[in-house]
């Protein structure tokens, strides 16, 4: 298992879980945060920590329970071997075989698509990997190009069997739908029974993007997505004539209709013609990288230990990529959004206080993280491995050393926004400065703030109940997903408001750090409701309606208080979320994050 890529460990992580000792950041997945990790062997695993989301709800945890026993079981020489877990700590932790490679998707965003014979040897060895799961049991749920790493000796398939303890049953509007949009079956969007046959569907899904580096059913909000993958036929085009047939019908809507796993291990198997998974040079190169990476981090003594951080310039261009990598390809803006504004504020002084309810925790000045001699070192000479392994390479193919080293991602654009003052905003933005790696200016404290944030993390803040551009709090703070002030989760890390993909009636904004070097960091949030929690509505169309707005979800207002803000009518009292019906007094909002919001009229 890995992620996308090897990073530090902050000044937060533990040093620990269990027995092994914590040595990097590998990525945060679906779950929880990755660490690569050290056995008291001295074996290398990768270490997965839940999500307190999770691990807060028993069912899930039962669950979760049974696929680990199930998934231990589960061999095979394209699977990424579980090791070890703890479902009974706090949070639970899994522990898995460590891969040194990318994943499928990070190889196809840097490199472009596969060759014909790549993507049959890649397919032979997804489908063999899938039997072996399939023969515990267990049905993966969430195989797509992110859960695919590409390794030395093949490709290997990672979280198998923990989407199904995802799918939990709960309330928590934050496990509503499992699995990744458009790579979900058609009857996992309408839950329907799921077999061995959702997986196949996956397959072809994750092979058809392997061939054209396109997604079979294109970009755009999960709702789209869904209604793509139910109605309307896949975009196939430039997938290989010897694989569209198999690839096709891996894709149809009905389960019946789709071939067995062993017939894709078969067909495949007969086109990769025996030979090893044959990868592009470009990727090759990748792969080593992160072997080289690995071994700067396991050999480099006080790897795990507090202090041992990359020079801070550097991980903060690291995590500059990781955000503009995890962004879909060829992601649009949205043609409404609900986000910050700046224009139209009252002045400060002549607003009533912020009167948050519950005590807010004293902000937490981080200490700053002193260069590391011995990273810088090793850093060096990764690069150095990498580019002797490129110009071997390119010697090898007789083209020059800069051929297929890598691709280069194009510089993250900075975003103007044009907004109406109106609580349903529409946005546009048109590309300004790039980001230069020269060396930058030291960032003022906010921007280290947003720096510090995760993906995961959950904040003591909210929007301004009078002033939709402001927030409760002026920088944002991590605090325990626990507890009662913990009102916003951050859901994605973007580097601009628009790939925050934020639906604002689903609770969803976004939050811009202050400029730093040309580079803004976007939060995007959702809010967390709590039973008997309060928030803010407005009066509707029709005479005795209710109607909730995306500034209003994502205010916090006492219950207790007679008045409320002159941009608001009614203080309404979450008192849940259903999938199709509410409690015996509530109001009903419908299409509230799949299903309805429920509140009372205090």
């Amino acid at each position: 298992m890995s992620g996308a890529g090897l990073r530090a460990l902050r000044a937060g992580d533990p040093e620990r879980i269990g027995p092994y000792r914590l040595l990097a950041r590998l990525g945060t997945g679906g779950m929880g945060q990755v660490y690569l990790g050290r056995s008291q062997g001295r074996r290398l695993v990768a270490v997965k920590v839940v999500h307190p989301h999770f691990a807060d709800n028993a069912a899930f945890r039962r669950r979760f329970a049974k696929e680990v026993v199930a998934a231990r079981r589960i061999g095979g020489f394209y699977t990424a071997q579980v090791v070890d877990a703890d479902t009974d700590a706090d949070p639970p932790w899994l522990v898995t075989e460590y891969i040194a490679g990318p994943s499928l998707q990070d190889a196809i965003d840097e490199n472009g698509p596969l060759p014909e014979v790549a993507v049959a040897a890649l397919g032979a060895g997804l489908a063999e990997g899938l039997g072996a799961v399939h023969d515990q049991n267990v049905i993966h749920r969430d195989l797509k190009p992110g859960n695919v790493l590409l390794a030395q000796d093949g490709p290997r398939i990672i979280d198998f069997g923990i989407a199904r303890a995802m799918d939990a049953p709960s309330q928590s509007v934050s496990m509503v739908l499992v699995g990744t949009p458009g790579y979900m079956s058609p009857e996992q969007y309408v839950g329907g029974d799921i077999g061995t046959s959702s997986d196949v569907f996956c397959l072809a899904a994750v092979l058809a993007f392997a061939a054209t580096g396109r997604h079979p059913f294109g970009e755009g909000p999960a709702d789209a997505l869904g209604y793509r993958v139910r109605h309307e036929d896949p975009d196939l085009t430039g997938v290989p004539g010897s694989l569209l047939s198999l690839v096709a019908a891996g894709l149809e809507k009905d389960p019946d209709d789709r071939p067995e796993v062993g017939e894709f291990l078969d067909r495949c198997s007969a086109l990769a013609a025996g030979e090893v998974m044959s990868l592009p040079d470009t990727v090759t190169t990748m792969i080593a990288t992160r072997v080289a990476e690995t071994e700067v981090f396991v050999g480099k003594p006080g790897a795990g230990e507090k202090g041992a951080h990359p020079p801070q310039d550097e991980e903060r261009k690291t995590r500059r990529e990781e955000r503009s990598e995890q962004r879909p390809p060829q992601q649009k803006p949205k043609k409404s959004s609900q986000g910050p504004s700046s224009q139209g504020r009252a002045p400060q002084a002549q607003r009533p206080p912020i009167q948050p309810p519950g005590q807010p925790p004293a902000n937490v000045t981080r200490p700053p993280v002193k260069p590391d001699v011995g990273i810088v070192a090793g850093i060096v000479g990764v690069l150095l491995v990498v580019v002797l392994i490129a110009v071997a390479s390119a010697n090898r193919s007789g083209v020059s050393s800069n051929a297929g080293a890598g691709s280069t991602r194009n510089p993250t654009p900075a975003e103007t926004r044009t907004e109406t003052p109106s609580s349903s905003r529409t946005s546009s933005f048109t590309s300004g400065s790039t980001y230069s790696p020269s060396p930058s200016p030291t960032p003022d404290p906010t921007y280290e703030a947003f720096d510090e944030i995760s993906v995961g993390d959950c904040l003591d803040a909210y929007q301004d109940p009078y002033d939709i551009g402001d927030w409760s709090e002026n920088t944002p703070n991590a605090v325990s997903c626990s507890r009662s002030d913990a009102y916003l989760k951050v859901f994605r890390i973007e580097d601009s408001s628009s790939s925050c993909d934020a639906e604002a009636l689903d609770g969803e904004s976004w939050w811009r750090s202050p400029t730093h070097d040309g580079d803004n960091i976007y939060l995007c949030v959702r809010r967390q409701l709590r039973q008997g929690e309060c928030f803010l509505g407005k009066k509707g169309s029709k005479s005795g309606r209710v109607a909730i707005t995306g500034h209003g979800l994502m205010t916090s207002w006492g219950c207790g208080k007679n008045t409320v803000p002159k941009k608001f009518d009614y203080i309404l009292k979450f008192t849940g979320y259903y999938e199709s019906r509410c409690p015996s007094g509530s109001r009903t909002w419908e299409n509230y994050l799949k299903g309805v919001l429920c509140a009372k009229v205090v």
